[in-house]
């Protein structure tokens, strides 16, 4: 009996003994696993502290800046702070993350040089997490209709008219340059913050185009798909549009049209001695014009339009004037048998106000101090009359020249610039690149070094040298009594 309740006590002991050691060990294996996950932590928490820049979404600072330059292959953007100017560049990996202002994920190679961005990233590594483009900052994709006006620092697209940063970022063909390198034939896309333009990308650049046997079209006219019209001079180095145009030359009804693709930086040149001319042609234009008494000037001469004017195919400069109205000054273009043009001037501010105020004695008081001071102003002019030529030492033998022959040769007034001061006596000066050619407006002017009489004004300067990518600079002359030097960089060796 006592060995019976013996074993059964030493029974019960042991399973006791087993779920004790059962619990024993379970607990055991929850420990052992609590304490693996708490190292982990540990480790994680010390990566993020030792390496932020492996995880999404980490940075200590965040700024709105200019993209000035992208280096794929080492992997890194440079940034340009839009408040201070100041640069610095930053690495970016897999894990950046990239964003248009629309929060659409972008590439890095769809982050446009010149974009005005919300950068964040890691200072001590210089790590760039997030970009992304400022949605509250001014935008333009490829804009044609501004003016520059660099002598203000302004650029107006459209009606709006905007600052320029003294230190903007503008790029073109993956290289940074300034506004001068900027022309007008130019497509851009604008960035601005604040009403100041920070960056510019030339999304559409210009080439060159040299005409070659061009004698017979010499003071003809030239359009390059209606971007650039000019007057057919002798040597001219012409600054196009890059992208592919229907190229026309005209002269007295003949005419000549080619499609050339025009590179950027590139020159072209066009043969004009193994085209097909065509005969000469004229067409009959019947003008409509209000008020009727406006005069019409074709070329520089007065038609008259009561009755179908006639001109020979090809462009021509067209001049709507009346007193009291804003003058119309364009381009037309004669390719057909006949054709109409109605033109509607419209009234000038001043003659407006004029109306509102004048009285008839004071209008009749104000015609007769006019006819005075034009007596006065014709007696003047005959006294000091003055040449506007780039050149001091041209001559003035012309005179004698039939009214016909000058009006041929005559300069359309939209196609010069307006002249506040033009003594002659000061002078602007181009002394580098030395030896290569200068062209002012595509006119051939010489040699670097060179010279020519400053004029207040807008004008293109092109440089080039047989081997070296041919270059232009936009020139925005002041009418200071004082010379004007400039010295470009050397031109960029084509390679062979």
């Amino acid at each position: 009996m006592k060995n019976r309740r013996l074993r059964k006590f030493i029974k019960n002991m042991s399973a006791i003994l087993a779920v004790s050691v059962f619990l024993s060990g379970c607990s055991a294996e929850n420990n052992i696993l609590t304490a693996l996950i708490d190292d982990q932590n540990d480790r994680i928490e010390q990566e993020q502290n030792t390496n932020p820049t492996k995880h999404p979404g980490i940075y200590d600072s965040e700024d709105v800046a200019v993209v000035v330059k992208k280096d794929m292959e080492a992997g890194t953007v440079q940034f340009q702070n839009v408040s201070t100017s100041r640069r610095y560049t930053l690495s970016y990996s897999g894990i950046t993350t990239l964003y248009d202002k629309n929060d659409q994920a972008l590439t890095m190679e769809q982050l446009k040089e010149g974009s005005v961005v919300t950068v964040r990233f890691y200072k001590p590594e210089k790590s760039l997490s997030y970009v992304k483009e400022n949605p509250d900052c001014i935008s333009y994709s490829n804009v044609r209709n501004y003016e520059m006006d660099l002598r203000n620092g302004t650029i107006s697209i459209g009606n709006e008219l905007y600052n320029i940063s003294g230190h903007v970022v503008v790029v073109s063909d993956g290289r940074e340059t300034d506004m001068m390198e900027v022309n007008q034939v130019d497509e851009l896309s604008v960035w601005g913050y604040k009403n100041m333009i920070y960056g510019i990308h030339v999304e559409k650049g210009h080439g060159y185009l040299r005409l070659q046997n061009e004698d017979y079209f010499v003071n003809g006219w030239i359009d390059v798909g209606d971007r650039v019209i000019r007057k057919v001079a002798e040597d001219m180095l012409l600054v196009v549009p890059e992208g592919t145009y229907p190229v026309t030359v005209s002269h007295k009804g003949s005419s000549a049209t080619q499609e050339i693709t025009f590179a950027r930086n590139e020159e072209m040149a066009w043969d004009l001695g193994d085209v097909e001319i065509t005969v000469v042609q004229k067409g009959k234009i019947i003008f409509t014009l209000t008020p009727v008494t406006a005069k019409v000037m074709i070329d520089g001469r007065e038609v008259n339009v009561s009755k179908p004017v006639e001109l020979e195919y090809g462009l021509h400069q067209m001049r709507i004037i009346a007193e009291g109205y804003d003058t119309v000054a364009q381009y037309i273009k004669v390719g057909e048998p006949s054709a109409n043009i109605s033109v509607e001037l419209e009234k000038s501010e001043e003659s407006t106000q004029e109306e509102t105020s004048e009285t008839p004695e004071t209008k009749a008081s104000k015609e007769s101090e006019e006819e005075d001071d034009e007596e006065e102003e014709e007696k003047t002019s005959k006294k000091y009359q003055t040449k506007s030529s780039y050149e001091d030492d041209e001559e003035d033998d012309d005179e004698e020249e039939s009214s016909e022959k000058k009006d041929e040769d005559e300069e359309p007034e939209d196609s010069k610039n307006s002249v506040v001061s033009s003594s002659g006596k000061y002078r602007v000066y181009i002394d580098a690149p030395e030896g290569a050619e200068a062209y002012l407006d595509g006119s051939y002017i010489g040699i670097v070094p060179i010279s020519f009489s400053k004029k207040e004004g807008s004008y293109v300067v092109t440089l080039r040298r047989t081997g070296y990518q041919p270059r232009s600079y936009t020139l925005q002359i002041d009418n200071e009594q004082k010379d004007v030097n400039y010295s470009f960089t050397e031109l960029m060796k084509l390679e062979e």
